[in-house]
């Protein structure tokens, strides 16, 4: 992801290659003459002969199947294209069609219409007042035309405009049809589109679906696409930000970095550029506003133009921004974060730290989901190969230096204490640190193909103690393989705000 990733240090050992050579001893000009002599050819070609002829006989008694004209096909041609026998005209985007009730009453709406609920129902033309501008000319010939066939070809391009016809005339099928088809194709093309469908329609399966895909990849692979990471609105980019399912690479900051990057796109609409530089002119934006205030301090989300991204900043999860002090630093010089977020959040990680510092506190143990989601750091990286590897994430993590290790389809977690390790670390003889990792495998189409999660485990690490985190399955895992960890490693604080009731938003958002 490049400058969007925080930073990572890990050490990564190379894999082996076995290289196999085919020595083919046979002269090609024996294997292509049939006539060639000796008595072992003549063999061969007998055999030849003998499979030959055994398929030969395989193929004359294996039925074949050829699709005549059908009666399906007869209907859609004489009935709905040239319009034989109809008993009503339908009009609609300045087109008519001459069809038939019977076939028509199939979809609710028209057996409404045609049972006398309605004043056009005895009509011989009915008039449809199509007021959704996503349904176009094309797509409700398709849709229509489906009620005259049993079975339809609708391209992806099409999908959304048939999926809003069908949902006009309620018929169930068609729209099972539109989402197999859109559930094959999410890409990071059309995820945002199928989003926004799917929530205008109804169909919320879909809309998990999207938002899976997009919590897998929003990190990984949409700052390689600056025009359709500007596309994601700030209603389904603060449920992603918000999901503890959400694939961070490498560290929290990463999600600030892009959520930086995300409101120039939105800010800058005719902006085009490729993707680092898009990076580097986010940055070069907000650095320029803080400077242009003239010395009065001024934040970016206490502006009016900053209301749409609100919601979005508040479930940052600002306790995780503040582990490396070249995070810190960026975070006060762009000034999109108002100090007044900020204050509570260093009270809250100084107690944290003071509490862990003097053995008050040795760890969480018993969170339950919900305040394990909410509270934990959310981690990940990228393995390309597979082999050994071997990584620390940088930043301070309140005095554990873990080390995570994948080797032979297995991932480890080390509580390391190394003198060579220059970091403050904790001595004490034992840390309670509560841990889940989920791990991805995917196609073309960054769709995931294999998913594998540890759940929520609890460990109690001594010194340099090491425990498995997750066995991964070695047919169904396919590189390259994304990593997401999340761990909670000290127990959540209540801080004065939250005893008084105070910046209750802020705080149940983050």
């Amino acid at each position: 992801m490049g400058a969007v990733s925080s930073r990572l240090a890990g050490v990564v050992t190379g894999e082996g290659e076995n290289q196999h050579n085919l020595d083919h001893g046979s002269s090609t000009n024996d294997l292509g003459n049939p006539l060639a002599r000796g008595t072992k050819r003549r063999r061969e070609v007998e055999e030849d002969i003998s499979t030959c002829n055994q398929e030969l006989e395989r193929l004359l008694n294996t039925p074949k199947k050829k699709k005549l004209f059908t009666t399906s096909q007869y209907i859609y041609e004489n009935l709905f294209q040239a319009g034989r026998d109809s008993d009503v005209t339908v009009v609609a985007l300045g087109r008519s069609w001459n069809l038939h009730k019977l076939y028509l009453s199939q979809s609710p709406y028209f057996s409404s219409m045609f049972s006398g609920r309605w004043s056009d129902g005895c009509k011989d033309s009915v008039n449809i007042n199509i007021v959704d501008p996503i349904i176009t000319l094309d797509a409700l010939h398709t849709t229509l035309g489906s009620l005259y066939q049993d079975e339809i070809m609708v391209e992806p391009t099409e999908v959304i405009p048939v999926l809003a016809a069908a949902s006009l005339f309620t018929l169930e099928g068609l729209i099972s049809q539109c989402l197999v088809i859109m559930d094959e194709t999410v890409n990071v093309q059309t995820v945002v589109r199928y989003w926004e469908a799917s929530v205008q329609y109804g169909c919320m399966e879909m809309v998990r679906t999207c938002h899976d895909w997009l919590a897998v990849n929003l990190l990984s692979h949409l700052p390689d696409h600056p025009a359709r990471l500007r596309d994601i609105p700030p209603a389904l980019m603060s449920d992603l930000v918000t999901s503890p399912d959400l694939f961070v690479m490498q560290t929290e900051f990463s999600v600030y970095v892009l959520l930086r990057l995300w409101v120039f796109l939105q800010l800058h609409p005719a902006w085009d550029g490729e993707p680092q530089e898009a990076v580097l002119q986010s940055h070069k934006y907000f650095q320029n506003l803080s400077q242009a205030s003239k010395g009065q301090t001024e934040y970016f989300l206490e502006q009016e133009e900053a209301q749409p991204y609100l919601p979005v900043f508040r479930n940052i999860r600002l306790p995780h921004l503040i582990n490396h002090h070249m995070d810190v630093a960026m975070l006060v010089s762009d000034r999109i974060v108002p100090d007044s977020w900020m204050s509570s959040t260093y009270y809250a990680r100084w107690m944290t730290l003071l509490r862990l510092d003097s053995g008050i506190d040795k760890g969480p143990q018993d969170l339950d989901e919900e305040t394990f989601n909410r509270e934990c750091l959310r981690c990940g990286r990228t393995l390309n190969t597979d082999g050994q590897h071997m990584w620390r994430w940088t930043g301070f993590n309140s005095g554990l230096d873990l080390i995570v290790t994948y080797d032979s389809f297995r991932l480890t977690l080390k509580r390391n204490i190394a003198t060579d390790h220059e970091a403050l670390t904790s001595t004490h003889k034992k840390r309670h640190v509560s841990y889940r990792v989920t791990v991805v495998s995917m196609n073309d189409q960054k769709q995931p193909i294999y998913r594998e999660t540890s759940g929520i485990k609890q460990a109690s690490l001594g010194k340099n103690e090491m425990v498995t985190m997750l066995e991964l399955d070695p047919v169904m895992t396919v590189f390259p393989l994304l990593l997401s960890f999340n761990f909670c490693v000290s127990t959540p604080l209540i801080t004065p705000q939250m005893e008084n009731g105070e910046e209750n938003v802020d705080i149940e958002n983050e």
